[in-house]
């Protein structure tokens, strides 16, 4: 009897939690989810095509949701804003050329190179849902068959046994030489037409599988792309293990589980004389009267699967070498010293803000109100045309001149802007009566009218007089300055205004 762990079962229970968070969960619990799944359907699986580019996918969605529209269906957005939606939550991937990774971002773009394909997730979800649709009709003889021959060889090819081997061997070569004879003979047996279709369905089946294979290749070898590099970076050593291993000249993206078992399976297809075989046996399997009853879909499909999975292969294999290539290029030309740099330095910055966060609190107020000038942001798509043939303005009419106050404006430039002009005048009135002045010289005579704003504007302006000789910049020396009635002060660099260009100590 097997003892079940509660902590096993915990466990489980957790991992399954996990899986609310993916992709394929939320798209299966969607409100839309039939919508969502028919369009993606339509659109990547039964069109056989992985990668659609945009312009095209949004036409032929667009056909797709007036279609459901008219069938009684609630689609009120634009097929480029569901695409966006579905690229944000995950069931999309946007490429842009033959190889790229994963764009970021919402959007929903139309350039000529961009491509959408669907992800791991909502290949798997499709999955899951088809076969809920149209479940196997019974359990068939040629899965049976596939499992017993998978165990049997496999039973072989892992016997060290030399006679166990040989006997094995000697068995097999038996059964060869009696089909050999029966065939001599002229007794030929011939699989009958329902198991052949029950065979080359499973074939099909098991093949729709490969692409979220694929997907899930390719979203592996870009995750670990990532955390190779954050491993280069976070390294406390001279040399972490994977920055160690890339100067070695390993490739760190293929020496893996993952990697090695894409790079055997990409091995075996591009192998000429396999892939040359495969292409026979099909063109082969296509002429028997057996599989006459095979639907025109199932043909296409049989007769495209070379293509398709040296297409799939061939752009997963493209990623692994262009990641590898960008993750040496990292390495060999010490970009990696960088990112170390800004890494130690965030965390420098992060620790030092834990110690402060100690001395106060961030909300506490300060009872300063700083004026910044500010910029009227808007979207073009704010604007609207006016159309003349009904829209036409009204007559010009005569106003009055009107009196321009000085005053006014002064205080419009004020509340928008540092008053810099205000500020030089400061600066010159002071240095009539003083040979020398400081920023606090100037603020002692005249208060500081913007408040920090002041103080920002007398430094700019003393930096921008240091160039003529104006005013000298002293070395390693701050000024406490104090600004307004409410006791707010600062240090800042020591600057003294002169009255020509002859520099003071």
């Amino acid at each position: 009897m097997v003892t079940r762990s509660d902590a096993a079962l915990v466990q489980s229970a957790a991992r399954f939690d996990r899986v609310r968070r993916d992709s394929a969960w939320s798209l299966l619990r969607a409100n839309q989810a039939p919508i969502v799944l028919a369009v993606l359907h339509a659109n990547f699986v039964e069109s056989g095509e992985a990668r659609v580019p945009a312009t095209v996918l949004f036409e032929r969605i667009g056909d797709d949701l007036e279609a459901l529209r008219v069938a009684g269906h609630e689609l009120p957005q634009s097929p480029q804003r569901y695409v966006a939606d579905w690229l944000d939550a995950g069931y999309l991937e946007r490429r842009t050329g033959s190889a790229g990774t994963s764009g970021a971002g919402s959007g929903a773009g139309s350039s000529a190179a961009e491509t959408y394909e669907l992800s791991a997730d909502a290949l798997a979800a499709l999955r899951i849902a088809t076969e809920i649709v149209t479940p196997p009709r019974s359990v068939t003889e040629s899965r049976l068959t596939t499992v017993m021959g998978q165990l049997e060889q496999l039973a072989i090819d892992t016997d060290t046994d030399v006679a166990s081997r040989l006997e094995s061997l000697t068995r097999e070569r038996e059964r060869l030489d009696h089909r050999i004879s029966n065939i001599r003979e002229g007794r030929i047996d011939v699989v009958a037409p329902d198991a052949a279709l029950e065979r080359i369905r499973d074939i099909l089946l098991l093949a729709e599988q490969l692409p979220a294979d694929f997907a899930r290749v390719r979203r592996d070898v870009e995750s670990l792309n990532v955390q190779f590099r954050r491993d280069i970076i976070e390294s406390d050593g001279a040399r972490g293990e994977v920055l160690d291993a890339l100067f070695r000249g390993v490739d760190v993206l293929q020496d893996n589980e993952a990697g090695r078992s894409f790079g055997a399976f990409y091995a075996l297809l591009i192998n000429p004389e396999r892939s040359a075989g495969l292409d026979r046996s099909i063109d082969d399997v296509l002429t028997r009267d057996a599989l006459g009853s095979l639907k025109p879909a199932e043909r296409i499909a049989l007769r495209t699967l070379v293509e398709r999975l040296t297409s799939r292969g061939g752009e997963v294999h493209e990623v692994y070498a262009s990641l590898a290539r960008s993750l040496r290029t990292f390495v060999q030309q010490r970009e990696y010293v960088e990112e170390r740099r800004v890494s130690r330095l965030l965390k420098q910055a992060q620790r030092a803000f834990g110690e402060l966060s100690g001395d106060g609190s961030l909300i506490r107020p300060t009872g300063f109100t700083l004026s910044l000038s500010k910029a009227q942001l808007g979207s073009v798509s704010q604007f609207t045309m006016t159309a003349p043939d009904t829209e036409r303005p009204p007559g010009l009419v005569d106003n009055p001149p009107v009196e321009l106050d000085l005053d006014r404006v002064r205080e419009l430039i004020n509340e928008s802007d540092i008053n810099l002009y205000e500020l030089r005048r400061n600066v010159d009135a002071t240095l009539e009566d003083l040979p020398v002045a400081s920023i606090s010289d100037v603020l002692d005579r005249y208060p500081a009218t913007q408040g920090l704003g002041s103080l920002i504007g007398l430094l700019s302006i003393g930096l921008e007089r240091t160039v003529n000789g104006r005013a000298v910049l002293v070395e390693n020396e701050r000024d406490l300055v104090a600004w307004g009635d409410s006791g707010l002060a600062a240090r800042v660099p020591t600057i003294l205004f002169t009255q020509s260009s002859e520099e003071h100590p």
